[in-house]
C-alpha cells in the first residue's frame, strides 16, 4: 500500500503545479499592458548670412595720394554664405581691408569657422598667398583678422576683416576676383 501513495503523489505535484503556473501566468496577462507615447521634437536651425560688407579704399588708395585701383564686393543673392570681391586696377603693393558682418540668422546660437577664400581656409593673421590669374606665381596674399571663436546668438552679427595684399608678381592693372565663403557650427559641436 505504501508503493500505491508513492504513485499518485508524483502527478498530484505535476498537477498543482500546472495548475499554480497556468494561474500565475493567467494574472500576470492581465496585470500586464502596453503603453504608447507619442512625441514630437522639433530642432533648431543653424544658418547664417553675410550682410554687410566695407573696404577701406573709398576713392584715394589707402596709403596713397592717388586713386587708381578700387575694391568691390558683392554678396550672393541666392546663397548668402558667399561673398565675392573684386581689386580693378591692382598693382604691386597695394593694399585694401575687406570687412563684413555675418548674421546669424537660425534660431541656434553658433561659432563661426576661419573663412575660405576660393576654397582655401585661411589662417587667423597669418598671410596665405593665392594665384588669382593662374599663371602660376603668387598676385596676391591675404590675412583673415577676428571674428573666430565667438560665440553668436540668433539676430546677432559678428564683423571679420581680411587684409588683401598684392604682391610684386602681379601684373600692374590687373584685376583679380575671389570668393569667400564662411562656416558656422552648432555652440555645443565647437571643439
Amino acid at each position: 500500500m505504501a508503493l500505491l501513495k508513492k504513485k499518485t503523489s508524483i502527478p498530484a505535484i505535476i498537477g498543482i503545479v500546472l495548475v499554480a503556473l497556468a494561474i500565475a501566468g493567467y494574472s500576470y496577462a492581465h496585470w500586464s499592458e502596453y503603453i504608447r507615447v507619442r512625441g514630437e521634437v522639433e530642432t533648431g536651425k543653424l544658418d547664417a548670412a553675410i550682410v554687410t560688407w566695407f573696404c577701406n579704399d573709398a576713392g584715394i588708395d589707402p596709403g596713397y595720394t592717388k586713386d587708381v585701383a578700387k575694391c568691390y564686393c558683392w554678396i550672393d543673392k541666392q546663397d548668402p554664405h558667399y561673398a565675392y570681391v573684386t581689386i580693378e586696377n591692382a598693382y604691386p603693393s597695394y593694399e585694401v581691408r575687406f570687412t563684413c558682418d555675418i548674421e546669424n540668422t537660425g534660431t541656434i546660437p553658433w561659432f563661426m569657422l576661419t573663412p575660405k577664400v576660393n576654397g582655401v581656409t585661411l589662417v587667423d593673421s597669418q598671410w596665405v598667398d593665392f594665384d588669382l590669374d593662374g599663371d602660376g606665381k603668387p598676385d596676391v596674399n591675404i590675412m583673415y583678422i577676428d571674428g573666430e571663436g565667438k560665440q553668436i546668438h540668433p539676430g546677432q552679427f559678428v564683423e571679420w576683416s581680411l587684409r588683401i595684399h598684392v604682391k610684386q608678381s602681379a601684373t600692374p592693372g590687373s584685376t583679380y576676383t575671389f570668393t569667400l565663403s564662411v562656416e558656422v557650427v552648432q555652440w555645443n559641436m565647437v571643439e
